[in-house]
């Protein structure tokens, strides 16, 4: 059924949540900006999504490794909406899901919350639960899938990380939240169809008024899940990182932006399997929360695209068997991960050495770990960061390469910095 579009002069706020599609649509609308703004869509900012910006409005830490959110970057996105003379705004970031009564006001304060639009989706708890659990080890968590979902499927849960989850994907605590603060009339409930990927992209489509087929969202193998291996193997890095202190940036550099998204960029290695099933006494609790669900957003009392009834599992999933952890991996993977961590740590190195002064030495007298960052800094600037990470990567690996580099270059001076 097709939905209308939003006035001219409103926003469409999208609040996700976490694995329902928002990279998706989020990736969409950055890569057409401009195209958006020539149909009189407004999507402000200049990366894929405002995501400093968004904890810094929650007033919540920032994600792993990275610094305190400035709330002048917020102020600045506000800015944007309130000056921009295009016919409509969307703002996505699926941290909002989570936002508490005094973070919604002042959101909603800020984007002005009489032209203001919820959009939310709701997706198949049984397809959920893994997708959020490879997400969780990817942000540093230690837990084994078993003990994740036994951690997830309580009652009622007080650690930080049942929270993480619920506060987000209770459909139906989410929207009467914002429905303290919005007409249920202007919130929207899309329900996530794992069977029709163009679903969330056309609505998305039709409430900014926009022709169908405009928003492409990435193919989906570029923003794909790690199988249950890749999982296991960043999970038992996690540990090694949680033993040894190493610290907050060493794991965003090393392990986020090094080795599980060199996993994640990666075909699927051979002989990989996705995450298990549900066992059978997680399938009947999943199976009460998705009746929940369901009823929910039948109850909620706001515009719903496609059917609650979906969500329910019924007895069209079969349980699994208890599966323990891996413990063989692919050659394969273990390469992707040795390269992912070698481009993290260089990465770390570099922007490390960044923040020092800078020392005026000599080639010849540098170590082999100095030459290296020097010979990416400098191969990156002409070849692109990452094809010079990898080129260094490979001449480090030849002895006679490192030889031969010495050699050519002598003991001329270079200024490192």
């Amino acid at each position: 059924m097709p939905t209308d579009a939003i006035p001219p002069g409103h926003l469409l706020l999208h609040v996700g949540p976490q694995k329902t599609g928002s990279t998706g649509i989020q990736q969409a609308m950055h890569r057409s900006r401009a195209e958006l703004a020539d149909r009189g869509v407004l999507y402000p900012g200049h990366t894929f999504r405002p995501a400093e910006a968004g904890w810094a409005v929650m007033g919540i830490g920032a994600a792993v490794g990275r610094p305190e959110p400035r709330i002048e970057l917020w102020h600045q996105l506000v800015s944007e909406v309130a000056e921009t003379r295009l016919a409509r705004t969307c703002v996505s970031n699926e941290d909002f899901a989570r936002a508490d009564d005094a973070a919604i006001d002042r959101i909603l304060t800020g984007l002005g919350r009489d032209r203001l639009h919820l959009v939310y989706v709701a997706r198949r708890i049984d397809k959920l639960l893994p997708s959020h659990w490879q997400e969780r080890v990817k942000a540093g968590m230690t837990s084994s899938y078993a003990d994740f979902l036994d951690q997830m499927l309580r009652e009622q849960g007080a650690d930080w990380e049942w929270h993480m989850m619920w506060d987000a994907q209770s459909v139906g605590a989410v929207v009467d939240r914002w429905a303290h603060h919005l007409d249920r009339d202007r919130i929207t409930v899309i329900v996530a169809d794992e069977t029709d990927r163009a679903t969330i992209p056309r609505t998305f489509e039709q409430l900014l008024g926009l022709d169908e087929g405009f928003l492409v969202p990435p193919d989906q193998r570029s923003n794909r899940s790690l199988g249950f291996a890749e999982a296991e193997a960043v999970r038992r890095v996690n540990r090694l990182f949680a033993e040894h202190e190493w610290g907050p940036e060493a794991y965003w550099r090393i392990v986020q932006n090094g080795i599980a998204a060199r996993l994640k960029d990666a075909p699927p290695s051979d002989g990989a399997t996705p995450i298990p099933r549900l066992t059978a006494a997680a399938l009947r609790r999943v199976a009460d929360l998705a009746d929940q669900q369901a009823d929910a957003i039948g109850a909620a009392g706001v515009r719903v695209v496609g059917d609650p009834e979906t969500l329910r599992i019924g007895d069209q999933v079969q349980p699994d068997q208890e599966t323990g952890p891996v413990d063989v991996v692919s050659m394969e993977l273990l390469a992707n991960a040795i390269e992912g961590a070698v481009i993290g740590a260089l990465d770390l190195q570099a922007r490390v050495l960044g923040r020092q002064p800078a020392v005026q030495r000599s080639l010849a007298d540098a170590s082999g770990r100095e030459l290296l960052g020097m010979l990416r800094r400098r191969l990156g600037r002409r070849l692109g960061r990452r094809l010079g990470r990898r080129l260094a990567n490979r001449l480090k690996s030849h002895s006679r390469a490192w030889a031969n580099l010495r050699s050519h270059f002598g003991t001329h001076r270079v200024f490192l910095g």
